[in-house]
């Protein structure tokens, strides 16, 4: 696997994003988009990465601002600007898809994210249809949350009083309180994986795990919103082959119901090349689950029937 990192200023004005083409020794057959989740960074995908370079794939991935290697102030984890960081990131992720598609012409491009990352991702599907992407995989994502709203007041009222950088517990365990109660408890973060060496790298990780600021939760809030809004299942292409990818015991997914909803939806508004992948057991993070070879081996063969152009 060849690594090649490059960087440019974020969107949001908030950072110099980091990101990484990784390319197999060979030509590639097929180039794949990556966008991470909330609190994490692209390194963690590097075993994925690897097994698709070995079988002739080429992925570009990136640090989303003020995340890993995106990062300088570590104070600043989780803020991507005063209004609508949301946006920008969605203009970096774009970013990354144009660079693939100009440094690979006339490749197969699809695009991915995983749990916040789907979000965005779902967004940019919408927002830039003529990009080329011939495909997308949206992995741990979840449909339409009915506090959001809720959410919205409160993180503007805590911004009010504490700053827009404030880090506040009580929001994010509001946001997320209720995502252990189905796992052992072992730690915070058992939801996201039965595998517990993985969990306890994550805790480990300074860059893993973080509370956002407060106006980062509230750009949060408002990707699911916006990807769960009636005008975005409108706007997807109608012939984009999709693939949604979730454990059913995933709590952003609403334990493989929410996934459903989202599939349904998307049906039910002409949507033709849909499909869903729920893995029994499996949690938050199915790249890095007990199983994770099944899923890889899944992805791969699912992205060989994407045809070249849609």
């Amino acid at each position: 696997m060849i690594r090649r990192e490059f960087s440019f200023p974020s969107a949001t004005g908030v950072c110099t994003v980091s990101a990484c083409a990784y390319l197999p020794e060979t030509e590639p057959e097929t180039v794949l988009v990556i966008h991470h989740g909330m609190a994490e960074h692209r390194e963690r995908y590097e075993p994925f990465i690897g097994f698709l370079c070995d079988h002739g794939t080429a992925v570009y991935m990136h640090d989303m601002a003020n995340h890993g290697k995106s990062n300088e102030k570590t104070d600043e984890t989780g803020w991507f600007g005063e209004t609508d960081g949301w946006k920008g990131l969605i203009e970096d992720f774009r970013t990354i898809v144009r660079r693939a598609a100009e440094e690979h012409p006339g490749k197969k491009l699809i695009v991915m994210g995983h749990s916040m990352g789907s979000f965005l991702c779902r967004l940019y599907t919408a927002q830039y249809p003529e990009d080329g992407f011939a495909g997308a995989i949206f992995m741990g994502t979840g449909g339409a949350n009915g506090a959001a709203g809720a959410g919205i007041l409160m993180a503007k009222a805590i911004a009010a009083f504490k700053g827009k950088k404030h880090k506040s517990a009580l929001l994010n365990r509001i946001a997320f309180g209720t995502y252990n109660k189905r796992f052992e408890g072992r730690t915070d973060f058992d939801w996201l994986t039965r595998d517990r060496e993985i969990v306890d790298r994550y805790i480990a990780d300074p860059y893993c795990g973080y509370l956002f600021t407060v106006q980062g939760m509230e750009d949060l809030i408002r990707a699911n919103a916006a990807s769960n809004a009636k005008d975005w299942y409108e706007k997807v292409p109608k012939d984009l082959p999709v693939l949604l990818v979730s454990g059913e015991e995933d709590p952003v997914g609403d334990y493989g119901s929410g996934v459903k909803n989202v599939a349904d939806r998307l049906k039910a508004t002409g949507h033709t090349r849909v499909t869903v992948k729920l893995y029994p057991g499996c949690r938050h993070e199915v790249l890095n689950e007990t199983n994770r070879q099944e899923v890889m081996d899944d992805l791969l063969a699912w992205m060989g029937t994407v045809p070249e152009t849609r």
